[in-house]
């Protein structure tokens, strides 16, 4: 359960860099890359919560 929240933090800490990568004109493959792994992240952790 406790990995399941600091995935879900994890995530969107990733989704927020990917935000800022986006507004700073970073390259697009690292902007896609973080964005990935941040929704890579949160569906790991709803999966987590939802099997318990």
């Amino acid at each position: 359960m406790i990995y399941a929240f600091i995935l879900l933090f994890a995530g969107g800490m990733t989704l927020g860099g990917a935000w800022s990568f986006f507004r700073s004109k970073k390259p697009w493959w690292a902007t896609l890359g973080l964005l990935v792994l941040g929704l890579v992240f949160i569906g790991v952790s709803f999966w987590r919560l939802r099997t318990g």
